[in-house]
């Protein structure tokens, strides 16, 4: 099939530039119809920031990592806690 951007809606175009259109009408078959979520980019990657500041963490650099992952110094102290590291 020789489908052209111009037979996809207006509001799908960015979707097809970033996935191409093979993989977009692969999408198309298989959540075509239906409401997909997809959730924001920060929500995404919050496992691997998480991750990393865990294995940054030497006891005594909370505040540096505060300021690099701009987040409070109370919820880096979770996470570390959540990733059972101790403080």
């Amino acid at each position: 099939m020789n489908i052209l951007i111009d037979d996809i809606p207006d509001g799908l175009h960015a979707m097809v530039d970033i996935i191409g259109m093979d993989n977009f009408l692969e999408v198309s078959k298989l959540y075509g119809g239906t409401n997909v979520y997809i959730p924001v980019h920060r929500k995404v990657i919050k496992g691997v920031r998480n991750r990393e500041i865990a294995s940054e963490y030497n006891g005594r650099n909370l505040d540096k990592l505060r300021i690099r992952y701009g987040i409070s110094t109370q919820h880096i102290k979770r996470l570390l806690k959540e990733e059972g590291i101790r403080l």
